[in-house]
């Protein structure tokens, strides 16, 4: 396949600027809705409506509602 063609120079140029467009478009929406989802879940435990505990990776994992209130339960049967 020759590129000498001007028609096939420019249909090949065309695809490959649209991938690289669109591929960028979803980086961005992707990364954009983490940040929001991040802000969401801090609002939230900063309200006290979630509990979460930090991984040794430096991830936050959110604690179930079951485990909050066997450890409530336990704790208040100590006492």
């Amino acid at each position: 396949m020759m590129l000498n063609d001007p028609l096939i120079l420019t249909i090949v140029t065309t695809i490959v600027l649209a991938t690289f467009y669109y591929a960028g478009r979803y980086l961005a929406k992707r990364s954009l809705v983490e940040d929001v989802i991040e802000t969401v879940l801090n609002s939230l435990e900063e309200d006290g409506l979630i509990v979460t505990k930090t991984d040794e990776d430096g991830e936050k994992e959110i604690i179930p509602i079951s485990d909050i209130i066997a450890k409530a339960v336990k704790d208040a049967n100590t006492k």
